[in-house]
Formats: C-alpha cells, sequence, structure tokens
C-alpha cells in the first residue's frame, strides 16, 4: 500500500492539465499563420502579392516595353524624343536609297539614260508612256479615248514644241510590225513618239515588262503588261504614278488628268527633292 500510494503521487505529479477545445482553436489559429506568412498560395499572404507584382512587372517589360518604361522617368522620355526627332531624317534616308545612284554617288534618275524621252521629261509635269500597236484591236478604243480627251488640248505638249511648259506628254512605243503601219497609226496625232528605228523603244519594253505577246520571243524577257498599257511619269521625280493610265483614259476621259495629278502631288510628298 505505501508503494501503492508512492507510484501514484508520482504519476499525478508528473501528468499534465487536460487540453480543452480553446487551447485546441489557440494552437490550430497560430500554425496557420505561420502556414500561410510563407505560403505564395494563400490570398492574404504578402509574399504571394509580391511575387504576383514581380511576375506581372516582368510581363510588361516583355510585352509592353515602351509605354512600362515611361514610369521610370526622364531617361525615356529622353530615349523617346530621340526617336521621334530622329524619324524624318530615317524616312528621308529611305526615301534616298530608292533614288538609284551612279558610280560617283550622285543621283540617278530612273529614266536618266533614255535619251529619247528627254524632250518630253524636260517640257511637260506628266509623261504618259503609251505602249500600243496599230494592228492590236483592243488599242483602238484607247487611241480614240485620248484623242477625245486630249488630241486638241492646249495641256498637251506637241512633238517639236518649245517655250512653255505643259501638264501632259503622250509618248508613243510602237509594237507596229513595219515602218509604214508605225507612220499611219502617227498621222494627225499630236504624240512624241520613240522612233521605230531606235534601239530604246525596245529598250523601254524591257525596262517597264511591257510589250505584246508577239514580242516575247524576240525580247527574251518576263511581261508583266501587254498592250495597251499607259504608264504615267513625273516627269520630277521620273517615278511611276500609275500602271492602269489605258483603264483611267477609258473610264474618266479628260477627268484622268485631275487623277494624275492628285497621285503626282502624293508622290512628290513622299519622294526626297532630288534637284
Amino acid at each position: 500500500m505505501p508503494n501503492q500510494n508512492i507510484i501514484q503521487r508520482r504519476v499525478s505529479a508528473s501528468a499534465t492539465l487536460p487540453i480543452t477545445r480553446n487551447d485546441v482553436g489557440k494552437q490550430t489559429r497560430h500554425r496557420q499563420r505561420l502556414d500561410s506568412s510563407f505560403s505564395p498560395y494563400d490570398r492574404t499572404s504578402p509574399i504571394r502579392w509580391i511575387f504576383v507584382f514581380l511576375v506581372s512587372m516582368a510581363i510588361a517589360l516583355l510585352i509592353w516595353k515602351p509605354p512600362t518604361l515611361s514610369f521610370f522617368g526622364f531617361k525615356t522620355q529622353t530615349s523617346s524624343q530621340h526617336q521621334d526627332e530622329s524619324l524624318p531624317n530615317q524616312q528621308q534616308k529611305s526615301s534616298r536609297d530608292l533614288i538609284p545612284r551612279s558610280r560617283d554617288g550622285h543621283s540617278a534618275l530612273p529614266l536618266s539614260h533614255f535619251s529619247e524621252l528627254s524632250f518630253a521629261l524636260q517640257n511637260s509635269d506628266l509623261v504618259a508612256l503609251y505602249f500600243a500597236a496599230s494592228w492590236c484591236p483592243m488599242s483602238t478604243p484607247i487611241s480614240l479615248a485620248l484623242d477625245e480627251a486630249f488630241g486638241k488640248s492646249d495641256m498637251l505638249l506637241t512633238p517639236g514644241a518649245g517655250g512653255e511648259r505643259k501638264t501632259l506628254s503622250i509618248v508613243y512605243i510602237s509594237s507596229d510590225k513595219t515602218l509604214y503601219e508605225y507612220n499611219e497609226y502617227l498621222h494627225d496625232r499630236n504624240w512624241i513618239a520613240i522612233p521605230f528605228e531606235s534601239t530604246q523603244r525596245n529598250q523601254l519594253k524591257r525596262h517597264f515588262s511591257t510589250c505584246a505577246h508577239r514580242e516575247l520571243e524576240e525580247l527574251g524577257m518576263d511581261r508583266k503588261h501587254e498592250i495597251p498599257t499607259i504608264i504615267v511619269i513625273d516627269s520630277h521625280t521620273q517615278g511611276i504614278i500609275t500602271t492602269n493610265g489605258a483603264d483611267d483614259v477609258d473610264q474618266m476621259g479628260e477627268k484622268s488628268l485631275d487623277h494624275w495629278k492628285d497621285m503626282q502631288g502624293w508622290i512628290r510628298k513622299t519622294t526626297v527633292d532630288v534637284t
């Protein structure tokens, strides 16, 4: 008995108090706070929001770099201003690149080596290169439309004319079979014509990839345009305004000239002054 009492007293002295529901709740809440403070998946965790912010900034830098960097102040703004100031110079440089250059580095206009075009280019604002033939049935209505629209116009540059500069010249680039056909087609027409015997007649066809089907083998070229075709040139830049001049004349008549002048103004605004 005495020994049993001693054992019971030792057990009761070492025993802890019973755990209540209150204690369990406190321990659980404490554990949750510890866990949540280190979990990026808990919405209330500051680490989660820091992580989300860093990821968002990284995505913004990759995708929306210019607007995102604008929040960082003066340096980015200065860079943006520099880009805006350099843009006209870049456009000017790209426009210059469109202009062929000779070996000495000077600008060479695209048609400068065609001496047969020099009279038309020097004395009219617009040059309509008319690729056609007397034997071609599709050329006939376009030729008649040209006669009706500009045949008696004071704005048309005529062969051998001098003095006042004109608005338009029509240059006939023939696909006629014989000199007789060529001369008959030009009779009573105020067109400037590339001479039938001139080698530049075929050179112009190759340059603009335009000819009759029967000439393909002789010229040995890949054709882009068949006859009849009217290619309108700006005499100042010698750039192409349109390759659809035949359709313009057929559909708009004399109003096609105003249409070409409107396009010429746009081209001159986007092309560097080469004079």
